[in-house]
């Protein structure tokens, strides 16, 4: 492969990366936003079922797990068959406050699993838990 193929060829891999960012960023700036998704430093294994970094929305009823670079992963109630407290998760920045500091909002991790198999880890905003586990009937697990 020569030089030109490699530039072509990162650049349609930075396309690809890039195809959701508008969509993406909509959707963190909505309000809408409850956590991330498969968050962890260092190396990410391929092999997850999310992409490292991902987010975590409730829009009209509906999770939505979503990324830049992937299809939506979308989830109701009843799909969440785990849903385990594992610790404090990573926090989510809410803009700035008054003083102009940057705004951490804390989170909880939870081991989550959908019927479907796919097993991941959430960050959900510790203000919203009640909400996201309202929506999605978590109480009982």
């Amino acid at each position: 492969m020569g030089f030109f193929d490699k530039v072509k060829a990162a650049l349609k891999r930075i396309k690809e990366d890039n195809k959701y960012m508008a969509r993406t960023t909509a959707r963190i700036n909505s309000g809408n936003l409850y956590g991330w998704v498969n968050y962890k430093t260092g190396k990410l294994d391929p092999n997850d079922d999310f992409r490292g970094g991902s987010y975590v929305n409730v829009e009209n009823g509906k999770g939505i797990i979503y990324n830049t670079g992937d299809e939506d992963y979308e989830f109701v109630a009843g799909d969440i068959v785990v849903f385990k407290h594992i610790g404090d998760g990573h926090f989510l920045t809410g803009g700035k406050d008054a003083a102009g500091n940057q705004i951490k909002l804390p989170t909880w991790r939870f081991a989550t699993e959908f019927k479907d198999g796919k097993k991941t880890n959430m960050d959900i905003n510790i203000k919203k838990l009640d909400a996201f586990k309202s929506v999605f009937d978590l109480d009982k697990l």
